[in-house]
């Protein structure tokens, strides 16, 4: 039997579970922040998406049609004979986070916020690194050029992930707090 290749959160809800076909970047744009309340303006949900999208687009899991605003994505041949899982890195919630409700009179609702905003971002700088990895391995000719973007991917998913850290802490310690 196969194993199932993980992929974004994001992609796994629009293409697998909402079955996304011949789509636009704006469609699914719409649709991630439908679904996902970590994007509160349509840049970056759209900056997301379309980051994922040409990822997809490289690996020849989605082909597309047209130009421009009018460019469609399908999914491909490849895609359809291949399996899929969710990389659930985006939504796994800790256990302050699932208790902390986002009240007016909760403080720490807005680093519940903050914490979620970081970690869509960490996913999507780790799945640069895992791009320049890729591209480091397939012409190592360029790596002068790929190289120092590549350090630079890895130190801002480390500083992000020691945002998450702390604020989890935090979310924690007061979560244990208002429990005593």
């Amino acid at each position: 039997m196969k194993q199932a290749t993980k992929i974004n959160t994001y992609m796994f809800n629009l293409l697998i579970k909402r079955e996304m076909n011949n789509f636009t970047v704006t469609e699914a744009r719409d649709c991630l922040m439908k679904d996902f309340e970590e994007f509160d303006d349509l840049y970056s949900a759209r900056k997301t998406i379309y980051r994922q999208i040409l990822t997809f687009v490289r690996r020849g899991w989605l082909k597309h049609t047209g130009k421009g605003h009018t460019k469609r994505y399908q999914k491909s041949e490849q895609f359809l004979q291949l399996s899929f899982e969710s990389n659930n890195d985006l939504i796994v919630r800790s256990p302050a986070e699932q208790k902390v409700k986002v009240t007016p009179d909760n403080s720490f609702g807005v680093l519940v916020a903050e914490k979620n905003r970081y970690e869509g971002e960490l996913a999507i700088i780790l799945g640069e690194v895992d791009e320049f990895q890729s591209l480091l391995k397939r012409f190592p000719n360029e790596e002068e050029l790929l190289y120092p973007m590549f350090v630079d991917a890895k130190d801002r998913s480390a500083r992000l992930l020691g945002r998450i850290n702390t604020l989890s802490k935090v979310l924690i310690t007061s979560e244990l707090e208002v429990a005593a």
